[in-house]
């Protein structure tokens, strides 16, 4: 999910914040409309469960017991509270709360700029925690194949 916390933070919002607010308020309500969709659920909530289970793996084999377990644990939690629960707790209220404003009703421009500022420095961390747990689970991969390697040593000579 990098890649579209990336995009959305760098070049949709930017985009939209170079539009009137009354556009941007309308586009980013559509956005969240068409972006609930089996395909981008798929994606969006399989990381999240794939960490879920890795982080039960991981509870499981003892989660100090190595280098690897640790990475896993870190990197699993980072996604869980960096990316599902920050969403849950920032992203959906704001949005929803976006969703049932009617342009006119107060400042357009004033509930945007509150949208805008608070959404994107949120997202960021959102991305950043994406980057942090590939970081994580893929240092994690390295060392447990090591850790097995040296376990069970190949038996070509």
């Amino acid at each position: 999910m990098s890649g579209c916390y990336f995009i959305f933070s760098f070049c949709v919002m930017k985009s939209l914040d170079a539009q009137g607010a009354t556009s941007a308020i309308a586009t980013m309500n559509a956005i969240n409309v068409i972006i609930v969709n089996p395909f981008f659920s798929l994606f969006f909530f399989g990381a999240p469960i794939v960490c879920a289970a890795l982080l039960g793996l991981a509870v499981k084999e003892g989660v100090g017991s190595s280098l690897d377990t640790k990475l896993t644990t870190a990197g699993a939690l980072v996604l869980l509270i960096g990316e599902l629960l920050l969403t849950g707790v920032v992203h959906i209220p704001k949005n929803n709360a976006l969703s049932v404003y009617k342009p006119g009703q107060a400042s357009d421009a004033a509930v945007w700029a509150d949208y805008y500022t608070s959404w994107t420095a949120w997202n960021h961390v959102r991305g950043l925690a994406s980057m942090v747990t590939v970081a994580c689970l893929s240092y994690a991969l390295q060392e447990r194949a090591a850790r097995l390697a040296v376990l069970k040593p190949s038996s070509m000579h």
